[in-house]
């Protein structure tokens, strides 16, 4: 019975962090057991958290979160990053161009890398990415150019992430 009145209540929101479940409508949760203790209402519980935190259990990629190639995808919760990108090809050289619409979160120390992977975690390893250049606007069109000895099919996706404190803010598949 339970079950099913979640089920019915298309405006509810579930975040399960670690076995515990939090409600962001009060009304599901005073409709269950008030005893069980793995039950928090409660809204983002991820709000708060310090986007530059590597314990932050929030601020781990989310594996299904760019499907879309070139479309940008922020990287926790306390990051903004928007937008879309194109590889573009210009006298001989190849660069990755961020649309009018991109925006990212101000932050300190923002690089744009490519990464090996699909999805990129809030923390990245070294080996995992090489760095294109510094930001140079948190919004509207840029480019950044691809050296030459650099072969895209070993990168899987372009990512905006803050060098000082190893923490991702937002990417993209390739």
């Amino acid at each position: 019975m339970k079950l099913t009145y979640i089920a019915t209540l298309a405006a509810a929101s579930i975040l399960t962090v670690g076995g515990t479940a939090f409600f962001s409508n009060s009304a599901i949760a005073s409709s269950l057991d008030s005893t069980n203790s793995s039950i928090i209402v409660a809204g983002n519980p991820c709000a708060a958290a310090n986007p530059c935190a590597s314990a932050n259990p929030c601020a781990s990629a989310n594996p299904c979160a760019s499907a879309n190639p070139n479309q940008f995808v922020a990287v926790g919760s306390g990051n903004s990053t928007e937008g879309t990108f194109k590889i573009v090809e210009e006298d001989g050289k190849q660069y990755i161009e961020f649309s009018d619409d991109f925006e990212v979160s101000r932050g300190p120390d923002l690089k744009v890398i490519l990464h090996k992977d699909k999805t990129v975690a809030s923390s990245i390893a070294e080996e995992d990415y090489i760095s294109l250049a510094p930001i140079k606007s948190f919004s509207g069109t840029q480019r950044y150019q691809i050296p030459e000895d650099v072969d895209l099919d070993n990168y899987a996706s372009v990512a905006v992430w803050c060098e000082e404190f190893n923490v991702t803010f937002g990417y993209a598949r390739l």
